[in-house]
């Protein structure tokens, strides 16, 4: 099925992908669609404390240069 999702890769320790895992398996969900939930639940907290991320004045600093 077609998505409209922006692919991700990122590393983190062996540990903390098997207890992923385990939650993911343990609240039938894809370790995908964990990860998602919680990176919304984390944004969605972030706006609660210090208001909306206005992305259309988002500047991203990459190898010392900005992109926006």
């Amino acid at each position: 099925m077609p998505t409209n999702k922006a692919p991700f890769t990122f590393h983190l320790e062996e540990e903390y992908l098997e207890k992923m895992k385990f939650i993911a398996k343990r609240d039938t969900r894809s370790l995908s669609n964990l990860l998602e939930h919680l990176c919304k639940l984390h944004i969605e907290q972030y706006e609660e404390k210090y208001g909306e991320i206005d992305l259309s004045d988002i500047t991203v600093k990459i190898k010392s240069k900005e992109i926006k």
